[in-house]
C-alpha cells in the first residue's frame, strides 16, 4: 500500500477524532503528522482538515510534490507566509491545532489571523500509536537494516579506531542497505564516555578493555528503527560482566512484563525495581522506553509518568541501562511490538555480551 492510501485511511481516523474532540477543524504543522495524514513527504507546510476538505498550504518548492503525493488534498501555494491563506479556510470558530509542533510565535500568528476562533490544543501522536500492517512492514524493514548494519560492523570494531570512524562506518552500512538517513544522531561512546546515555561519537580513540555503547537507527520510507548494543574491546573485567548481566536481565524482564493493557508506569516500575534491588537504582535515570514510528520518539512511553494503558499494535523500545560516572556504562535496547498477551521483539541482533 502506498503513502497516499495509508494517508486516506488516516484522514478518516482524524475526522473521527475531531468529532470526539467536538471541534470543527484542525491546523497541523508537524512534518511527520502531515506525512501520516496525507502522504506528503515534504516540509515547510501547513495542513488544514475539516469534515469536508483537507488542504495543504506550502510554497513553490513543494507544489508539484503535493500534487503527486497527495492528489486528494487541495493545494494552496502561499506567497508571503501561511497565515493569510490559513485565515481564509475555516467557516467555524471552534478549531484545534497540534500545539506540540507550533512554536509560540506561530501560535500567536495563527491566533492573530483568526482572532475570533476558540482554540483547542490537541496531541495527535496518540492517533499514530497503533501501527497499521503497512506501517509495520516499513518498521520491520528499518529494523532489519539497522540490525544487519551492526552485524557488518562487528568484525571491524577494535582498539585504535576513533568513535567517529565507527559511527560513520555504521551509518554507511545502513545507507548501503537502504536507509535514507540515520533516525537520529548516532551514539558511539567508549570507555568512561559509555556512562553518558547520549554520548554521541567523538574523536576519542577506542582502547583495550573499553565498553563501547552503540545507539543508532535506520530510516526506511520515513519509518524509524532504534537499537542499542554495548560491547567490550578485549576481555571484560568483573565489574563489566556484573553490570552487563544485570542490564541484560532487566531487558529480558521488560520483554516478559510488557503487554497491552498495562500502563507505562507499571512496565517501567518492574524493570526499575529489579535494577534497584541489584544496588544500581541511582544509576538508571531515564525512562525504560518510548514509541517509535515516523518520529524516533513517539507515544506511548514507558516511564514513571505514563498512567495510560498501552495499546496492542504500538511499537516501543525497551532500553534499561546502568551508568557509572568515570567508569563506564551499559545499555541494551530492542524495538518491540506490543501484543495482547505480551510483545514481539523486532530486533534480531543477539544480546549476550560480546568480547572483541
Amino acid at each position: 500500500m502506498d503513502e497516499e492510501t495509508i494517508g486516506l485511511k488516516a484522514l478518516d481516523r482524524l475526522r473521527t477524532f475531531l468529532e470526539q474532540e467536538k471541534v470543527d477543524g484542525i491546523f497541523i504543522k508537524g512534518d511527520s503528522s502531515i506525512r501520516y495524514f496525507t502522504g506528503f513527504t515534504g516540509g515547510e507546510s501547513l495542513l488544514y482538515v475539516d469534515p469536508r476538505r483537507a488542504v495543504i498550504i506550502t510554497d513553490s518548492r513543494y507544489t508539484l510534490q503535493v500534487r503527486q503525493q497527495s492528489p486528494e488534498c487541495e493545494l494552496i501555494e502561499h506567497q508571503h507566509g501561511f497565515w493569510p491563506e490559513a485565515a481564509k479556510l475555516p467557516n467555524s470558530e471552534n478549531l484545534a491545532l497540534d500545539g506540540d509542533y507550533f512554536s509560540y510565535t506561530e501560535q500567536c500568528a495563527l491566533a492573530k489571523a483568526l482572532p475570533d476562533v476558540r482554540w483547542k490544543n490537541v496531541n495527535l501522536v496518540g492517533l499514530r500509536a497503533v501501527k497499521t500492517p503497512e506501517e509495520m512492514t516499513l518498521i520491520r524493514k528499518a529494523v532489519a537494516i539497522s540490525d544487519e548494519a551492526f552485524l557488518q560492523l562487528l568484525p571491524h570494531i577494535r582498539a585504535g579506531r576513533k568513535e567517529s570512524d565507527l559511527a560513520a562506518e555504521l551509518e554507511y552500512n545502513m545507507r548501503k542497505l537502504g536507509s535514507t538517513k540515520p533516525s537520529f544522531e548516532t551514539i558511539c561512546a567508549s570507555g568512561k564516555r559509555s556512562a553518558l546515555p547520549h554520548g554521541v561519537a567523538s574523536e576519542k580513540v577506542v582502547e583495550p578493555g573499553d565498553f563501547i555503547t552503540f545507539d543508532f537507527g535506520a530510516t526506511y520510507e520515513g519509518y524509524c528503527s532504534d537499537i542499542t548494543r554495548t560491547v567490550v574491546v578485549g576481555k571484560a573485567a568483573p565489574w563489566q560482566k556484573e553490570i552487563y548481566g544485570i542490564v541484560l536481565e532487566a531487558n529480558l524482564l521488560g520483554e516478559k512484563t510488557l503487554k497491552a493493557g498495562l500502563t507505562g508506569i507499571q512496565v517501567d516500575r518492574a524493570v526499575r525495581d529489579f535494577i534497584t534491588a541489584k544496588g544500581y537504582g541511582p544509576n538508571f535515570g531515564h525512562g525504560l522506553g518510548h514509541g517509535v514510528g515516523l518520529d524516533i520518539h513517539e507515544k506511548p512511553v514507558l516511564n514513571k509518568a505514563n498512567d495510560r494503558p498501552l495499546p496492542a499494535g504500538a511499537v516501543v523500545t525497551i532500553e534499561p541501562g546502568i551508568y557509572l560516572p568515570d567508569q563506564g556504562g551499559v545499555r541494551i535496547e530492542d524495538t518491540v511490538l506490543v501484543t495482547g498477551d505480551g510483545c514481539e521483539r523486532l530486533t534480531s541482533v543477539p544480546k549476550e555480551l560480546v568480547e572483541l
